[in-house]
């Protein structure tokens, strides 16, 4: 199943939702990647703090991919785009 990111709170639900559908804890994943338990909690809470290396680990390890690709709907000219940047957390 595809899922449409646009924020970096959305991308902290499917890496948590990823790593349970695998069947994988916080800290068998984190004995993968070679960091603290606390490390990975932190990556759930706020994956805008890690990086682009890291999260590609991540998604290897979870069976995942990261797919790029331009925007096809009319929305993402102006309206998708204006939301991404004007909602702050």
């Amino acid at each position: 199943m595809d899922h449409l990111l646009q924020l970096p709170d959305q991308l902290a639900l499917h890496l948590k939702s990823l790593r349970k559908a695998a069947g994988v804890s916080q800290a068998e994943l984190a004995q993968r990647l070679g960091v603290s338990q606390s490390r990975v909690a932190a990556i759930e809470r706020d994956p805008a703090a890690i990086s682009v290396r890291q999260l590609m680990e991540i998604l290897q390890l979870l069976d995942a991919d990261l797919l790029m690709r331009p925007c096809t709907w009319t929305c993402c000219v102006e309206g998708c785009r204006a939301r991404s940047t004007t909602v702050r957390g």
